[in-house]
């Protein structure tokens, strides 16, 4: 029938068209499924960059966010503290409780340090696999090392480094959580817990600015740790089970800030970016804490230059001077201080502490003159701001004395002007007042 209106040759046409309409419309299809599942794909992907931890985030890797424009009117908070003494040299909401992210490491860093011999060989188990945010690419059975492991813990802020460390320090991620909770209630931290070892997003897993900056400075007392926060790189020797691993310090500060040796970065969409700096200047070492700060790099290298500025390391009291002089029983006892007592003060400053005397309550008689019989610590406002160890000046054959001593308190006053320090100590009444350029 269709042979008489059209020819053969026509119908051929026809028919060769509908198939490539078909055919088009089939590679259309399935160009735009591949479109919607690659697209699919890119959001997990960074929906999954986003609720982890992005150290590298922080090094301007990743195109910013609404949730950083966000974080950014949410409260943040810093403290400035002279590593020796703990003096607070600057602060803003420093005692608000806040998650820290990646900057627990710190005290994961300590913990370890404190429990563990950093030579000791580790078998990577498969709990230390697959840990969302940050990592050094573990794989299961690897010979690592606890040194090598906590370089890539610092410099390189491995999740799975975190959770290999754990593992290895304490037998299980939660006995070893409970060591870092531990360590904080040592160290007399009231706006600190941990949850996780590595700082992943968790509601009960919180600081301050304070309490982290006290967790620092205990820390960069610890020369391994001070070693591998200040190294710019580090290189992981391989063996049967690993390949050779370069890893490089993302802490930008350690290259752009005069005398940083340290610490760590942070940052999750819970958090926002956090930072622990330190640096060292003039014999003065400061710890600078911020927690979610939208210009980290900045404010940390503002609030230690301003701090360096106003401060000056002043020794005000040397190995030798008496502390007190304290009589009991119709003879007299004198405390001295067994080593150069240092405090950062700024001019005119004016310092008024309650000095609390604490004895060893191992010591047995005769207490031979010269020995460390305790210490005494200097609280401002109910914080530790520094403490010293005495020593006793003349022997000590009564255990009557020693009772007495234990319930010494006492005030201590510093004023600090025109390069000369005045300073009184008076305990129960009895004082000491000394001048020194």
């Amino acid at each position: 029938m269709m042979g008489k209106y059209f020819s053969i040759k026509t119908i051929n046409k026809i028919i060769l068209f509908l198939i490539a309409v078909i055919i088009l419309n089939i590679v259309i299809f399935q160009a735009s499924s591949a479109v919607f599942e690659m697209t699919t794909k890119i959001d997990e992907f960074f929906t999954q960059k986003e609720n982890s931890d992005q150290n590298s985030y922080v090094d301007g890797d990743i195109v910013e966010s609404d949730d950083d424009v966000f974080s950014a009117n949410k409260t943040s908070s810093y403290a400035v503290l002279e590593a020796t003494t703990l003096r607070v040299l600057d602060s803003g909401n420093k005692d608000v409780k806040m998650e820290m992210a990646s900057t627990t490491k710190i005290m994961t860093a300590l913990v370890v340090l404190e429990n563990c011999d950093l030579d000791k060989k580790f078998k990577i188990p498969h709990e230390a696999l697959g840990i969302e945010g940050s990592s050094i690419y573990l794989k299961e059975n690897q010979i690592w090392t606890i040194r090598d492991l906590l370089y890539g813990l610092m410099l390189r802020s491995g999740n799975d480094s975190a959770v290999a460390l754990a593992i290895a320090c304490a037998g299980s991620v939660d006995a070893f959580v409970d060591m870092m909770n531990e360590k904080a209630q040592q160290l007399n931290l009231l706006n600190t817990h941990f949850d996780n070892p590595h700082g992943l997003h968790s509601e009960s897993h919180y600081t301050s600015a304070y309490d982290f900056a006290v967790i620092s400075a205990y820390a960069m007392q610890n020369e391994d740790f001070l070693k591998i926060v200040s190294s710019k790189s580090y290189v992981v020797e391989g063996n049967e089970t690993l390949d050779k691993q370069y890893f490089v310090n993302k802490n930008k500060m350690l290259s752009t800030y005069e005398g940083a040796n340290g610490i760590k970065t942070g940052y999750t969409t819970a958090s926002g970016r956090c930072l622990v700096s330190a640096a060292r200047r003039d014999g003065m070492q400061l710890v600078c804490v911020v927690l979610n700060c939208y210009d980290m790099w900045n404010a940390c290298a503002n609030y230690m230059d301003k701090a360096f500025a106003k401060y000056t390391p002043v020794n005000i009291g040397k190995k030798g001077d008496v502390a007190a002089n304290i009589e009991i029983n119709g003879r007299n006892y004198s405390l001295a201080l067994q080593n150069d007592l240092t405090v950062p003060l700024k001019k005119s400053d004016n310092l008024n502490c309650v000095g609390y005397i604490d004895i060893d309550e191992s010591l047995e008689l005769p207490v031979k003159k010269g020995s460390t019989v305790g210490k005494i610590r200097f609280y401002d406002d109910n914080r530790l701001l520094f403490g010293v160890n005495i020593v006793n000046i003349e022997e000590i054959n009564d255990a009557g004395v020693l009772r007495v001593l234990k319930d010494l308190v006492g005030n201590w006053n510093a004023s600090y002007t025109d390069g000369e320090i005045k300073q009184i100590f008076s305990v129960n009444g009895n004082c000491l007042e000394k001048r020194c350029g």
